[in-house]
């Protein structure tokens, strides 16, 4: 039986076995960037995933790529969370879930604190870009409406939501199972206008 030459076959989709397992790997491979850093091994990714340590490399043979897919796969779910929030009717409810879930991610995710840029190449420098484009957006969205301090620059934003993640422990106190959620609450009530006290600096 003569078929159509194998150069000019379209490639199969990958397997249903083969995209589980590459979603299981990139989602350890975040977990574990998260509790660990960057300089995590592919071991621990793999026993983390329930999956060989060859499976791991087959997905990322080179580390750049791994750092790479989980960068993105953050930046991806945090843009995707803006653009919603961009699209609900009320400013001040959208910013406050969006402001939460970025402050949340950021204190599992100690990665997002370093150069991206130097970490991913330009693809994460992008996703990032356009990250911070819908940040702006909410910002001066929520300014607009009146719902939010007018001193405060939409580049504060990520620095708050940095500030408001609680950390798994302080001077030997063990946080709370609530922590990071109160002092979201009260960063957020220092953001919401009118501000009861100026901003040094200006915008």
């Amino acid at each position: 039986m003569t078929g159509m030459p194998s150069a000019q076959r379209p490639p199969r989709p990958p397997r249903a076995d083969a995209r589980r397992n590459a979603a299981r790997v990139l989602a350890a491979a975040r977990q574990a960037v998260a509790a660990h850093g960057f300089d995590v091994g592919y071991h621990e990714i793999a026993r983390l995933a329930g999956v060989g340590v060859g499976t791991v490399y087959r997905r990322f043979p080179e580390r750049a790529q791994l750092l790479e897919a989980v960068l993105l796969d953050v930046l991806g779910e945090l843009a995707d969370s803006a653009e919603q929030a961009l699209g609900e009717d009320e400013s001040w409810p959208a910013f406050t879930r969006f402001f939460t879930g970025l402050a949340l991610r950021t204190g599992e995710n100690a990665g997002l604190s370093d150069s991206l840029d130097d970490r991913g190449g330009p693809q994460v420098a992008a996703a990032r870009r356009t990250l911070l484009d819908r940040v702006r957006r909410l910002t001066e969205r929520a300014q607009r409406d009146g719902v939010l301090r007018a001193d405060l620059s939409w580049r504060d934003i990520p620095f708050l939501a940095r500030a408001a993640a609680a950390g798994a422990c302080v001077l030997d106190l063990p946080a709370d199972r609530l922590q990071a959620e109160r002092c979201v609450t009260v960063v957020l009530d220092g953001m919401r206008a009118p501000a009861s006290t100026p901003l040094p600096g200006r915008l």
